[in-house]
């Protein structure tokens, strides 16, 4: 046994981000002969997430984007899951025979093509019930996998097991850290993933269920105005940009601004516990006399921001592009951009907003 590599194991645990680019899935690549490490997690809902080392990202993006994961052998049939779930490594060849590769789809037209026909591999289970699949792989010119690397492979299984699964709640704890700080500065912030909450701060877990509503699709906004612009940044992908949207004020709170804060790094990392922060600021009164604040809130230009300011003040559109002698229809174009980042359709509502004003 390498205890220097099992050495090297634990480490990725408490860094995980050693497990990709020339890290530990690399490492374990060459060392059973292969070219390709991959670590894939598979979420109950049918999240998919990966990493690799740096031959199989492009081979890996290829996958995603030829839609083969809905041809995989191995994750549409039950009986080869269950298989790859055994505690040890299993080379293609212990679950698909020969005869079964050569005729698939899957083995032919992506496998064989991207130069990672042969593979060994193994299954572990979270105690979220993610399931991620650990494998290395080859070129089919290069010829099958001998049988003493899955031996070999077998033995550092359970290194390898505990490291992704503590790496993964490493990576959990470190989200709620960040979440729980922004308590202290007085922000009503909570992590999600895919839309769904993973954690909130108390601050944030007040505003459920009157403002917001913790449904196990996504979460939803109470205030169907803010829930559409939260449905659109969701369905657009936005969040991987981030993004500002608005919730009015009510009887029974002043207005808000939802921010949404993209975690670096997560879009392929299956141990990023989320995938967006959300920071939730609400408007103060003295926002009207600043513009900064405004252009913060909200994510308007100077120019939008100062826009707002005036006519949220109950200047027309006429009067505004005369005081900063332009034209009106640049105004009314500056106005428009308003309207949409803020959620607002008439001056009024847009006053509302700024204003933190009751309906």
């Amino acid at each position: 046994m390498d205890h220097d590599f099992i050495d090297t194991i634990y480490e990725a645990a408490v860094v995980p981000e050693l497990w990709k680019g020339p890290g530990l899935l690399d490492q374990l690549a060459r060392r059973s002969q292969s070219r390709d490490g991959v670590l894939m997690g598979v979420s109950p809902d049918g999240d998919f997430r990966w990493i690799g080392n740096d031959s199989v990202v492009p081979k890996m993006q290829a996958y995603i984007e030829g839609g083969w994961g809905s041809k995989n052998p191995y994750l549409q049939s039950e009986e080869r899951s269950r298989k790859f779930a055994e505690p040890r490594f299993l080379m293609d060849t212990d679950v698909m025979s020969v005869e079964e590769m050569m005729e698939s789809e899957y083995y032919q037209g992506f496998m064989r093509p991207h130069g990672c026909f042969w593979h060994a591999g193994t299954g572990i289970t979270s105690p979220s019930g993610d399931i991620i699949k650990l494998s290395v792989h080859r070129s089919f010119e290069e010829g099958p996998l001998p049988k003493e690397v899955t031996t070999a492979l077998t033995e550092l299984r359970p290194h390898l097991a505990r490291a992704a699964l503590l790496a993964s709640r490493l990576k959990f704890e470190q989200i709620k850290s960040t979440v729980d700080a922004m308590e202290t500065l007085g922000i009503w912030a909570a992590a999600l993933k895919n839309g769904r909450l993973v954690v909130a701060n108390k601050s944030f877990a007040r505003l459920i269920p009157g403002v917001i509503r913790d449904h196990r699709h996504r979460i939803v906004f109470a205030q169907k105005a803010a829930d559409a612009r939260w449905a659109s940044l969701l369905d657009a992908r936005v969040a991987k940009l981030g993004g500002s949207f608005p919730i009015a004020a009510e009887h029974e709170h002043s207005a808000m601004v939802v921010h949404a804060l993209p975690i670096a790094g997560a879009a392929h990392d299956i141990f990023n516990a989320a995938d967006l922060l959300l920071a939730i600021t609400p408007v103060l009164k003295d926002a009207k006399v600043d513009d900064g604040i405004l252009a913060g809130l909200y994510d308007l230009t100077p120019a939008e921001a100062s826009v707002a300011r005036e006519i949220g003040l109950g200047r027309s559109v006429d009067e505004v592009a005369k005081s900063r002698d332009v034209s009106v229809g640049t105004v009314r174009a500056q106005l428009h951009a308003v309207f949409d980042k803020t959620g607002s359709k008439r001056q009024i509502d847009l006053a509302r907003l700024i204003f933190g004003l009751s309906k």
